[in-house]
């Protein structure tokens, strides 16, 4: 009996414990890379320019007489593994982020794109 006792609390524990896939996708999908240097010239594209090659910002930021367009699209990938007194996760988190500045006039007067990863 306490053979079966103990082979029972032996699979329950096995059940309790396993393993876990961890992926997380947030923000505006990247395109940027490609079409913003490709695409876009300092002081003769638009607002409108911007928005037709990338869709809606995250973000829309006002600057007193310039306006800034804010992209970022955050991508999470892990894994796991999940004990009863242990357990360990492992997540590679990226970022990629552009921001592109207009004047008054809606016209684009620098921009950056940055890609950002972390182990």
């Amino acid at each position: 009996m306490k053979t079966r006792s103990l082979l029972l609390s032996l699979a329950c524990a096995l059940l309790l414990a396993g393993c876990a896939q961890y992926d997380n996708q947030r923000g505006v999908e990247v395109s940027w890379r490609e079409s913003a240097t490709r695409d876009l010239v300092r002081g003769q594209s638009t607002r409108a320019d911007v928005l037709a090659l990338l869709g809606p910002p995250s973000q829309v930021i006002a600057l007193g007489e310039e306006t800034a367009l804010y992209y970022l699209f955050e991508h999470s990938e892990g894994e796991g593994l999940i004990l009863i007194l242990y357990n360990r996760m492992r997540i590679n988190t990226r970022y990629d982020r552009a921001i592109f500045f207009f004047d008054d006039n809606d016209v684009l007067t620098e921009y950056a794109t940055q890609i950002n990863e972390r182990d």
